[in-house]
C-alpha cells in the first residue's frame, strides 16, 4: 500500500499523541519487514523541524515537507481542513491516516481515509483548554467528523462519548485499543544513576504525566499522600515525573503545604531509559488523572512488573480490567485507602502483578496496526 499519514499534530515528540504517531508508523513499517507482502510504502506529512526528530528511520519512510509557519494551531487546523486536500492528491494513496483526529481533520472525506479519535476530555474536564481550542473541540470537530467513514476510537469509553456528545453514527465507529512498546521499556538507566537524579535512596510510588492542573489530578494525589501514616511517609516518598504544563503552579502551590514536602520529588521531564528505570524500581503505580482516553503507563506499568492503581473513571478500569484496583480519584481519602491496602498486603500485590502480565496480551501495536489495514480492506470492500 501507499499511505500517508499526517503528522501535523506531533507536539516536537513530546506528546501522547506523537507517542501514538510514532508507534503506529514503525510498526507499519516493520511488517514488511517480516513479511515481503506487506511493505508498506509511507509517507509522512510533516514540519521540516519534527522530521529531524523523528525517532523512526527506514527505506520506505518518506517526507512531505509542511512550512514551519503553518505549526501555529490556528493555521495548521485551517490548513489541515481546506487546503490539504488541494496540497496533497489524496486519492492517489491507498490510505491516508489521520492519527490526531481530535487535532486536525478533513472538511471532505475520500474514502480511503481513517482516522483515530482518542478523547473527549474537553466535556469531562471544565477549564482544559482556552475558549478557542473548547470552541474547536466542542462545535467544529463534531461537524467535520460527521463527514468520516471510518473512525477509530482508541477504548470503549472514547466510543461512547462519540455517541453521547457528538451523535456518531454507530456503524461509523470501530475500537481499536492501543498497543504498548517493551522496547522503551527494556533498557532502564541503572539504579544508582536514578537515584542520583531523583536525590533518595527511599522506596517510592510513582506517577507519570505532564504536570497539567486540573486534569492529571496532581493535586489529589499530593493530598492522599500527606494522608498517609507517618511510617509509610518514611519509608516511601512519591515521585511525579513529567514536565510542567498549564496549571502546574497549583501543584507546586501544593506540594508546599505538605508535612513533609520533600518527600515529593518532580525529576521533570524524564528519557525513555530513565523512565523504564522509574517504573522499574517503583514499589507502586498510582494513576489518579480525571479522564484518560486510554491510558497506556497501565500497560507499561504491568510489564515492568508493578502493581497498578487508577481512577475509577474513564478508560481505565477497561483498561486494566482486573488487574488493577480503582479509587475515587476526587477524594484523597480513597486514594490514601487504596494505597495502604496495596503496601501492607505483599500476597495483594504479586497477585496484582501476575494479572497485569496475563492482561498484556490484550494489548499490541502489531494487532492495531493489523486492524487498521482490515479497516482499509473493508472499506475498499463497500
Amino acid at each position: 500500500m501507499k499511505i500517508l499519514v499526517s503528522c501535523l499534530a506531533y507536539d516536537e515528540g513530546k506528546s501522547g499523541i506523537s507517542d501514538y504517531i510514532n508507534s503506529t508508523v514503525q510498526e507499519l513499517l516493520s511488517l514488511g519487514d517480516d513479511q515481503p507482502s506487506e511493505a508498506h510504502q509511507l509517507w509522512l506529512l510533516i514540519h521540516p523541524s519534527d522530521a529531524a526528530i523523528f525517532p523512526v528511520k527506514h527505506p520506505r519512510l518518506n517526507y512531505i515537507y509542511v512550512s514551519e509557519w503553518l505549526k501555529r494551531p490556528l493555521f495548521s487546523m485551517l490548513w489541515h481542513l481546506y487546503f490539504l486536500p488541494l496540497k496533497v492528491k489524496l486519492k492517489s494513496f491507498d490510505l491516508v491516516f489521520l492519527p490526531a483526529a481530535n487535532r486536525r481533520l478533513l472538511a471532505r472525506y475520500p474514502n480511503n481515509v481513517i482516522l483515530t479519535f482518542h478523547d473527549l476530555s474537553q466535556f469531562h474536564i471544565p477549564g482544559k483548554y482556552d475558549r478557542f481550542r473548547t470552541f474547536y473541540v466542542k462545535q467544529l470537530i463534531p461537524h467535520y467528523l460527521a463527514k468520516a467513514r471510518k473512525i477509530q476510537a482508541i477504548s470503549e469509553n472514547t466510543k461512547n462519548d462519540l455517541l453521547r456528545y457528538y451523535r456518531i453514527k454507530p456503524i461509523r465507529i470501530t475500537v481499536n485499543y492501543n498497543g504498548y512498546n517493551p522496547a522503551k521499556l527494556d533498557n532502564p538507566v541503572p539504579e544508582d544513576i536514578l537515584r542520583h537524579k531523583l536525590g533518595t535512596r527511599k522506596k517510592y510510588l510513582l506517577y507519570i504525566s505532564r504536570l497539567e492542573h486540573p486534569g492529571k489530578n496532581h493535586v489529589n494525589l499530593l493530598k492522599a499522600y500527606d494522608l498517609l501514616s507517618p511510617e509509610i511517609q518514611n519509608e516511601y516518598c512519591l515521585v511525579c515525573a513529567g514536565s510542567a504544563w498549564n496549571g502546574s503552579e497549583a501543584i507546586f502551590a501544593e506540594q508546599s503545604k505538605l508535612k513533609h514536602p520533600a518527600n515529593v520529588i518532580f525529576p521533570g521531564f524524564v528519557t525513555n531509559d530513565e523512565m523504564a528505570a522509574l517504573y522499574r524500581y517503583a514499589s507502586l503505580y498510582v494513576f489518579p488523572s480525571l479522564y484518560e482516553g486510554f491510558g497506556i503507563p497501565i500497560l507499561e506499568a504491568f510489564y515492568c512488573g508493578i502493581p497498578v492503581i487508577c481512577s475509577n473513571r474513564s478508560s481505565l478500569p477497561e483498561i486494566g480490567g482486573t488487574a488493577v484496583l480503582t479509587f475515587n480519584p476526587e477524594d484523597p481519602q480513597s486514594i490514601a485507602s487504596r494505597i495502604e491496602e496495596i503496601l501492607s498486603n505483599p500476597a495483594l500485590q504479586g497477585e496484582m502483578i501476575r494479572k497485569g502480565t496475563e492482561r498484556l496480551a490484550h494489548f499490541s501495536w502489531r494487532s492495531h496496526v493489523r486492524n487498521l489495514l482490515a479497516l482499509v480492506r473493508q472499506t475498499e470492500s463497500k
